[in-house]
């Protein structure tokens, strides 16, 4: 019977060591991030006085958390989840009046960290990666009933942390995302006036409170 309890003693205390040991490796952030995109444009028809079809994404203020998991001295890898809220904009080049699409915006982005040579209390990196963005559409829109929409994107950045003190610390970071505008599955249905199907370029820096284990 002592037997039995010394060795669950053994392993029980080996388990909260290794716990422990993983948990030393690990940091969690919470803050907010500007989602800056880039408008877009299809080119006119050659030739001819058609105007150009224009799409452009509003700007707005999201809130983003990420778990950061490192191992060697300068390797990490982090995922990040970003919501937001924006409209997208979108102007057929023979009409008058534009049509607005307002969603509720989620970035899953998965990246690897490579570390750079750091100071007492400045930790500065890069960043490379990819995910996913995901466009709900909401109860505000002007045109044709829209469907959730997902579109790929490749991430890359840098950034820095500010240790605080043993465990906290300040974390400023530039995140750029290349991803394809959404069209919210209408282009096959509004007679190809909606959704330009280009790639654009979203700057996203973002401010954030880290808590290290």
């Amino acid at each position: 019977m002592k037997l039995k309890l010394i060795l669950i003693a053994v392993l029980a205390f080996g388990s909260m060591a290794h716990a422990q040991g993983v948990l030393s490796h690990l940091s969690v952030g919470a803050g907010f991030e500007g989602i800056f995109p880039a408008a877009t444009f299809t080119k006119s028809l050659v030739n001819t006085s058609q105007l150009p079809n224009t799409q452009a994404t509003t700007n707005s203020v999201g809130a983003v958390g990420d778990v950061r998991y490192e191992f060697g001295r300068h390797s990490a890898i982090d995922l990040a989840v970003t919501v937001n809220r924006a409209s997208e904009i979108f102007f057929y080049g023979q009409s008058q009046y534009p049509t607005r699409y307002q969603s509720d915006n989620g970035e899953i982005i998965g990246t690897y960290i490579i570390r750079l040579p750091s100071k007492e209390r400045l930790s500065p990196y890069f960043l490379a990666g990819g995910g996913v963005v995901r466009f709900s559409p909401n109860n505000s829109y002007s045109g044709a009933t829209p469907s959730t929409d997902t579109k790929s994107a490749f991430a890359y950045g840098f950034g820095s942390d500010f240790k605080l003190s043993d465990h906290w610390a300040l974390r400023l970071q530039y995140r750029g995302l290349l991803r394809s505008e959404p069209d919210f599955k209408l282009i096959s249905t509004t007679n190809n006036q909606f959704g330009t199907g280009l790639k654009t370029h979203i700057p996203e820096p973002s401010l954030q409170i880290v808590y290290h284990f």
